[in-house]
């Protein structure tokens, strides 16, 4: 199992992060995992006690709520630094009907950032951080953020699925904004896809409608970019698809405009000798909500439309055929990527031996 942030690294855990399976204690005394089969899998709000005497409130607003987070299938735990003893006799006092957990290295409390006052944090099903919540009335504000996340979310009934990956908060609003800014002010490359021979790409606007500036290694955001990528998808691709990535393609921030009714016609990325190395391909939008149209599709396994928020990855085989529906109003911005392991390393380095310089990032 993957398991997450380390407690130890600098820095606290942030949006997008899982966290590590830490070794907590219950109020019993027995050892707690919140990775553990009865509790993984479902959003969870843990508030984690600071210093504050008003604390106990806080405590038993979360008490009162434990039904209405249960109605959107959320979780309520809380964290102490105290020894279980001391929290047996909290939760007897307040009679909680949620685990109160011993955390006495302090490790979810230094992952958190947090000093002094309480806060609660709102974890996605797989531990993955969405959001930090402090300051007073925080049970009201985690249950507000469970149930608008609920709503967001219904469930479905799936008749046909593509085996895709849908991760959200890769990367936040900022760096979305400044890798946008990046294409702005970039060299473009327009319409190009991988021709079959040497390796060069050829404009191809029949099959291709979309400007492409690619990131260089030493380009200001790119360490910034990669980073975000390792630490917050690349092991939800390890848990999902069993693979170990150890190599990306250089990412390329693309633009599909609704001025040249911006797409990409049905295909796959793996088929030329020069990128049968490619595994899984990624998508990863930086504008969803600001134009029309431009829905990528997987049309072998069905017609449904994958738009993930702002920030937020689609991660799926090279082998898939997929496309990228016309946008029809507004401009699209993605980022695109390839990623591949050591196995697949000795393929490129085979077939790109007397090509250009390697274009191809270590994680």
């Amino acid at each position: 199992m993957f398991h997450g942030h380390p407690a130890s690294e600098q820095g606290p855990l942030t949006t997008g992060e899982r966290l590590c399976d830490l070794a907590f204690v219950d109020h019993d005394g027995k050892p707690f995992s919140l990775y553990a089969n009865h509790i993984f899998g479902w959003p969870k709000a843990v508030f984690l006690i600071g210093s504050s005497e008003e604390e106990a409130e806080e405590l038993a607003r979360f008490a009162a709520s434990v039904r209405d987070f249960g109605q959107v299938e959320t979780h309520v735990l809380a964290v102490a630094r105290g020894a279980p003893e001391v929290n047996a006799r909290l939760v007897e006092r307040l009679g909680l009907p949620f685990p109160l957990l011993s955390d006495p290295e302090g490790a979810l409390h230094r992952a958190a950032g947090l000093e002094g006052d309480a806060c609660t944090l709102m974890f996605d099903p797989v531990l993955r951080l969405e959001r930090r919540l402090d300051g007073n009335r925080q049970a009201e504000a985690a249950l507000a953020h469970a149930r608008a996340r609920a709503a967001a979310l219904r469930p479905i009934v799936v008749g046909a699925q593509a085996p895709a990956l849908v991760v959200p908060n890769v990367l936040d609003r900022g760096l979305c904004r400044r890798l946008m800014d990046t294409w702005a002010q970039g060299e473009r490359q327009d319409d190009r896809i991988a021709a079959r021979g040497d390796g060069s790409q050829q404009a191809n606007p029949k099959s291709k409608s979309r400007s492409d500036v690619v990131l260089a290694e030493d380009a200001p955001l790119s360490g910034e970019l990669g980073g975000a990528i390792a630490r917050r998808l690349l092991p939800e691709i390890e848990k999902a698809f069993n693979f170990h990535v150890t190599r990306m393609e250089r990412f390329r921030i693309g633009c599909y405009d609704a001025e040249t009714s911006g797409f990409f016609a049905a295909h796959r990325d793996n088929t030329t000798a020069m990128t049968e190395h490619r595994r899984y391909a990624l998508t990863l939008n930086l504008n969803t909500g600001e134009y029309e149209g431009g829905f990528l599709r997987l049309p072998e396994y069905g017609p449904q439309l994958y738009a993930p928020p702002p920030g937020g990855a689609v991660v799926f085989s090279c082998s898939l055929l997929h496309l990228v529906a016309p946008v029809t109003k507004g401009r699209r911005f993605v980022v695109v990527g390839f990623f591949w392991g050591e196995a697949e390393q000795t393929v490129y380095e085979r077939n790109h031996a007397d090509t250009a310089p390697d274009e191809t990032l270590t994680v």
